[in-house]
């Protein structure tokens, strides 16, 4: 079952990428996955009978988002956006791969805006839906300035000063957010405080096991001694059946065939789409590995089969690579570092027969279960046929 996450800042927050000697080195804008496993570890781990809960369990990123949102998630790597216009967005996902796959004469595909200055990516953001239409989502970072304490003396240490750059505990309300003439900056009446959204995937027979332990979590992240790291943690079950995915998978689907229509009547070659097109969208950075240790950033037709049965080609992936670690508080050591594909990145595969319901719900176990390495940690968390490539953005 998927336990919905509301996390609420009490403290400013720290999720340095590197330990030691985080100084000066930005946090994460989110609460990765990482954070909530090893709380959650902290108190199962208590009991042994518990490990066999601990490695069933999938810890979600939590992402910043205000009061009524449904979910936050990263924007796709296909999504573009006119030079200078950071709040208009728009999907080159159906336009980009059919033009691949047909190559219509004389026809390049240079997206412009109206004064002839060419699109350019949107870059990693986090976003969500207001009345169909995109809003983003992002918290600020302060700076917070820390004297070393002599553990002898129990005084202040000279010449041990040293600063952290932190989440802070509270956000602009959303309509204080907008450009405005009357928009004086942060006030008092203006401010609310910094929430998360995110997700556990849990076994059924464990829910009231993790919520009695979600509720003893009351710190995440690090410098939980200098006064940073409190937070309120609200858990509600959320669920998601696979008539949805059905649906988003043939409105993607529909919306490649009219594309494929309109560069084929622009001299594009003839292309068929007898089955399904669908995503795979990463909505964390996922670890994976070819053949169990080869690095690779292709989610290949051979690992989708391996796990779904299906059979299908990757025709398009839009992808970028970065390196992700972490550090053991309670061992006190690095963990491994691994290449991983970045939140964000699209596989697009194609079917040459439509889905039947058995396939569909292979589908959705994959969207519950996440792909890669690491898993329980965050990593490897998907979604098929993301909703932004189903919106009519212009």
């Amino acid at each position: 079952m998927i336990v919905r996450l509301e996390i609420e800042a009490l403290a400013p927050l720290a999720f340095p990428e590197r330990k030691p000697g985080a100084q000066f080195n930005r946090s994460l804008d989110y609460i990765p996955g990482a954070a909530i496993f090893g709380a959650l570890g902290q108190i199962l781990g208590k009991n042994p009978a518990n490990l066999p809960l601990l490695r069933a369990i999938r810890c979600h990123n939590a992402y910043p988002a205000y009061q009524g949102d449904p979910w936050v998630r990263p924007l796709p790597a296909t999504a573009i956006q006119p030079k200078g216009e950071d709040k208009r967005v728009y999907d080159s996902l159906y336009q980009r791969v059919c033009w691949e796959q047909q190559q219509p004469a004389a026809l390049i595909y240079a997206p412009t805006s109206s004064d002839g200055r060419p699109w350019e990516a949107a870059g990693a953001k986090f976003y969500t839906l207001r009345d169909n239409a995109i809003a983003f989502r992002k918290v600020q970072q302060r700076m917070q300035t820390r004297v070393g304490i002599n553990r002898r003396r129990g005084t202040a240490q000279d010449e041990r000063l040293y600063t952290v750059l932190a989440i802070r505990e509270t956000m602009l309300r959303e309509s204080a957010s907008q450009p405005s003439d009357h928009n004086y900056g942060p006030t008092k009446d203006n401010l609310v405080p910094t929430r998360f959204l995110g997700s556990l995937v849990i076994p059924d027979d464990a829910r009231d096991t993790v919520l009695a332990a979600l509720r003893q979590i009351t710190h995440l992240g690090g410098r939980q001694t200098t006064g940073l790291g409190a937070v309120a943690i609200h858990a509600q079950s959320a669920a998601e059946t696979s008539e949805n995915l059905r649906e988003r998978i043939v409105a993607m689907t529909e919306r490649f065939k009219q594309q494929v229509q309109l560069y084929q009547e622009l001299g594009g070659k003839p292309c068929t789409i007898d089955g399904h097109i669908f995503t795979v969208n990463l909505l964390s950075d996922a670890i994976l590995l070819e053949d169990g240790w080869i690095p690779t950033q292709e989610f290949s037709t051979a690992q989708l089969k391996a796990i779904t049965g299906i059979d299908a080609t990757l025709i398009r992936s839009f992808t970028t690579t970065k390196t992700v670690g972490g550090y053991h508080t309670q061992w006190h050591r690095p963990k491994p570092t691994n290449i991983a594909v970045s939140m964000g990145s699209v596989y697009v595969f194609a079917t040459a027969k439509t889905l039947k319901a058995e396939e569909i719900e292979k589908l959705a176990a994959l969207q519950h279960d996440g792909i890669g390495e690491r898993c329980q940690e965050g990593y490897g968390q998907v979604r098929i046929c993301d909703e932004f490539h189903l919106l009519n953005l212009v």
